[in-house]
């Protein structure tokens, strides 16, 4: 049976641009000079408790479940991600992939043609990137967890083509998939221009375009300044 899944988040009320910002900082092949950088609190969790915090930009914990008390910016060799406030999440730079694991909340993410692919861990299933054909020098997306349920868009600068337990899925800019578990199975809601072969998949535009009045609130930020800490603010 097809099921419509129509898209209903809201995040925030007024959109702010996003400018990923390469700068001049380059790309290096090593997978352990990834940092985090914080505009405030951030908790290491493990086991369901907190058992560590920082507030100053270290080195990456590679795999640490991790929550942020305000925006917190993720420097990997070939990628950025920047996670929203209440956001819980790991990153676990490998030698051929970047992997990122949400439990909760949105994270965005600028990925370049060098960059390895992204694999998504999400309570709604694993997402992995297959391809990316970019129309500019980056393509900037977000995924985002709300319970169960697991959201990948792409901004701007290209397409994706992801895999997800139910087949490949090409994701264009201002689309998205939404992936979630319905009776106990992993069922997918595709964008315009993505397609799945499962019998339990729900086909369908997933919602409008991103930048659309009432959308996502994305934000500014200075790669060059990491002593700053954090994105600008709107």
């Amino acid at each position: 049976m097809i099921r419509i899944h129509k898209h209903q988040f809201v995040l925030k009320l007024v959109i702010v641009i996003v400018f990923f910002a390469f700068g001049s900082l380059g790309f290096s092949a090593s997978v352990n000079s990834a940092r985090i950088i914080p505009n405030g609190r951030v908790s290491i969790i493990e086991n369901g408790k907190v058992v560590g915090e920082f507030s100053k930009e270290v080195p990456l914990p590679k795999g640490a479940l991790l929550k942020c008390e305000a925006q917190c910016t993720v420097k990997l060799t070939d990628a950025y991600l920047v996670a929203e406030p209440g956001t819980v999440f790991s990153v676990s730079p490998m030698a051929n992939s970047n992997e990122l694991m949400v439990q909760e909340g949105t994270v965005y993410f600028s990925v370049t043609e060098s960059s390895r692919p992204l694999q998504f861990n999400t309570p709604g299933g694993v997402v992995t990137t297959r391809e990316t054909s970019l129309t500019g020098s980056e393509l900037k997306g977000y995924v985002r967890v709300s319970g169960n349920e697991t959201e990948i868009g792409i901004i701007e600068g290209g397409t994706m083509i992801v895999e997800t337990a139910s087949g490949e899925m090409a994701i264009t800019p201002g689309k998205q998939v939404t992936i979630a578990t319905l009776n106990s199975k992993p069922a997918t809601a595709a964008t315009e221009g993505g397609s799945s072969l499962g019998t339990d998949i729900a086909l369908g535009v997933a919602g409008a375009a991103v930048l659309v009045a009432g959308g996502y609130a994305l934000y500014k930020i200075d790669w060059e300044d990491s002593s700053s800490g954090s994105p600008a603010s709107p």
